[in-house]
């Protein structure tokens, strides 16, 4: 029993002495931030004194100066009035292609005078059955018509005795010429009085060939005539817009046929909000730069640019328009043209219009040689902060300004910036360039 008891106790004291571990799991975070350089610390490049020579690196100055305001606002393309011309059908009749070619489509553009369609004459049944006061004039007209005929058929012996006496006088010319006792002026006016008298038969001959082909006209039975067809023009040179008719269809007289527009030089309509206009310089020409060259990030200054690598700038005069305002949005319109001979610009395409502002400001200028644009649009410089030493810097663009940009964010003024080999610095740094 000692030994039974014994042991118990000598368990129980085992487990009194065993040492527990009361440390709880490390906790795992939730998320872990990673810091990275930033962008002042990045983009630098340094040159030996050979690669540099071997790049052209070109240098120029960020510049201060006096810079135009500008206001981007957005517009769309308009067709000017007046030039859109709508064509009817002078009479009734039947729409063909013209002889030579097929009609038009919508789209194509169209010289002045071209032929679009032709439109032959439909003549009313009655109409098939003269009434008896014309058919005094067509015996009239036939008697008049076998009068000039006679006359043409004299006119055509006469020339033909004409030229058998000048055939013979320059017979005897050349005969007396080359046996020496003639002159080369005799020879020669008797030529001329052949050609006059072969000029004078033919155009004898024609006319009595028409004259002959009218009278037969006339012979026919009423319901073998035929009316002539009408061969329709463009009235001015433009784009087919409108083709209302198909071949072989039937038209009234006033029913349009096809409208063209002349798109040589467009309007651009601009919304301006009413109290922004007093600040618009509106007597200045506009700039104007497709929207789909997408726009570059700003600062929100008096005007947010465009790529100036991507378009050239179209200058856009100011035009007298008829005036128009949208009382909904407060808004009043300026007009602008432009010149469109190569067809850049569409109706009712949206484009963005730089306006200038009254007065001037201080600005920023870097040279447009020396903005480099990254996949994202990001625009950026190279600076030269140490000898051979360049790092990429970021600049945001307002509007450019002939070979300039004005920034929005950039640089101090002085600051030197590379021009030509920029591109070269970018392919560098970025692995795509030796």
């Amino acid at each position: 029993m000692k030994r039974i008891l014994l042991l118990i106790s000598f368990a129980l004291l085992s487990t009194g002495c065993t040492k527990h571990d009361d440390t709880k799991p490390a906790k795992t975070k939730p998320a872990s931030v990673e810091k990275l350089p930033v962008e002042t610390e990045i983009g630098r490049i340094t040159l030996t004194p050979e690669a540099e020579q071997r790049l052209g690196i070109a240098l120029d100055e960020i510049a201060e100066s006096d810079v135009q305001r500008r206001r981007t606002l957005g517009g769309d393309v308009l067709i000017p009035a007046g030039k859109t011309v709508s064509v009817s059908a002078p009479f009734p009749g039947t729409v063909w292609p013209p002889s030579d070619s097929s009609i038009p489509v919508p789209g194509q553009r169209l010289e002045s005078g071209s032929k679009v369609l032709t439109l032959a004459p439909m003549l009313t049944p009655e109409r098939y059955v003269p009434t008896p006061a014309e058919q005094v004039q067509m015996a009239n007209a036939r008697a008049t018509l076998l009068a000039a005929i006679a006359v043409a058929k004299g006119d055509v012996d006469r020339a033909q005795a004409e030229i058998d006496a000048a055939s013979i006088a320059l017979d005897r010319a050349e005969k007396l010429f080359s046996s020496r006792a003639g002159s080369k002026r005799a020879v020669d006016d008797a030529q001329a009085q052949l050609n006059v008298a072969e000029s004078v038969q033919k155009a004898a001959y024609e006319r009595e060939q028409q004259l002959a082909s009218l009278v037969q006209e006339l012979d026919k039975p009423a319901s073998q005539r035929t009316a002539t067809p009408l061969a329709i023009t463009a009235p001015q040179a433009g784009v087919l817009r409108l083709l209302s008719i198909t071949p072989g269809q039937a038209v009234t007289a006033g029913t349009v046929l096809f409208e063209i527009v002349d798109t040589g030089r467009m309007w651009i309509r601009v919304p301006v909000y009413v109290e922004l206009l007093p600040k618009i310089d509106i007597d200045q020409n506009a700039q104007v730069v497709s929207l789909s060259q997408g726009p570059q990030s700003g600062s929100g200054g008096d005007a947010q640019g465009l790529s100036p690598q991507s378009l050239p700038i179209i200058e856009a005069t100011p035009v007298d328009a008829p005036p128009s305002a949208d009382a909904l949005s407060s808004s009043v319109d300026l007009y602008f043209v432009i010149e469109n001979k190569a067809g850049t610009w569409r109706p009712g395409q949206r484009v963005g219009v730089q306006l200038a502002l009254r007065g001037q400001d201080r600005g920023l200028t870097a040279p447009i040689k020396a903005i480099i644009y990254d996949i994202y649009g990001g625009t950026w410089v190279y600076v030269k902060t140490g000898e051979h030493i360049f790092q990429r810097h970021r600049v945001l663009i307002r509007y450019p300004l002939g070979d300039r940009v004005v920034l929005a964010q950039g640089p101090a003024a002085g600051t030197e910036v590379v021009t030509d080999g920029a591109a070269e610095l970018f392919g560098t740094e970025f692995g795509a360039g030796k």
